[in-house]
């Protein structure tokens, strides 16, 4: 299954807001080029944290296919190819550099969150279905984690044309423990990713195989 992650960051929880100006975290995370777009952004926070999505989607993503790859997040660099601002969000497109080759980005940034996708190719980020949910309160990161795992298997019963109740999301045995989706007790052949920061909860899923044909039935 080709990789997919995502990221998405709540710019106005309490530990997100101002986090441009600290200057130990942009030099732990971030590289001298990257420093400059945060530097150069109207905006810098949101540029700040549109970047640790990136990375942190790329980290997702290949992280699945070996746990054991690198997380230190300068290991990932973020080029920025293209900005689009002629919609109501801002979008920018590019690639984000890994320890395991490059993969295409995309980021929908808003003022209220950043979004960020990374997968194999252009085409396959231009495939995947993925939303940003805004959820009640704050609340507790487990009802985040439910919360995501809600949207994305709503989203994926739409797509099948299922009931909600057969489908369930188990971590991967033997591996990063990310996030695997059953259908009738079967493992869908479904790539899938979820994050949720603060206020908002994110999926991504590429439908390109979503259901094996022993599930068929």
């Amino acid at each position: 299954m080709p990789p997919v992650g995502n990221d998405v960051v709540d710019l106005a929880a309490p530990g997100n807001r101002g986090k441009s100006a600290d200057g130990r975290f942009r030099g732990r995370v971030f590289t001298v080029d990257e420093q400059a777009l945060i530097s150069g952004a109207t905006q810098p926070d949101t540029m700040l944290w549109a970047l640790w999505a990136a990375k942190e989607a790329a980290f997702k993503a290949v992280s699945r296919g070996d746990p054991a790859v690198c997380s230190i997040p300068r290991q990932y660099r973020v080029f920025l190819e293209t900005e689009d601002t002629s919609g109501t969000n801002a979008r920018l497109a590019g690639k984000v550099s890994t320890p395991r080759g490059d993969l295409a980005l995309r980021v929908v940034l808003t003022a209220d969150w950043v979004h960020a996708l990374a997968a194999e190719s252009e085409e396959a980020i231009g495939r995947l279905r993925q939303r940003v949910s805004p959820r009640e309160g704050t609340g507790s990161g487990a009802d985040a984690s439910a919360f995501a795992r809600e949207i994305l298997l709503g989203e994926i019963a739409r797509f099948l044309g299922c009931d909600g109740g057969d489908l369930s999301v188990v971590k991967e045995p033997g591996g990063p423990g990310a996030p695997r989706v059953m259908f009738r007790g079967c493992l869908l052949e479904v790539e899938v990713s979820l994050s949720h920061d603060g206020r908002f909860a994110a999926f991504a899923f590429d439908p390109s195989t979503p259901l094996p044909a022993e599930c068929a039935g």
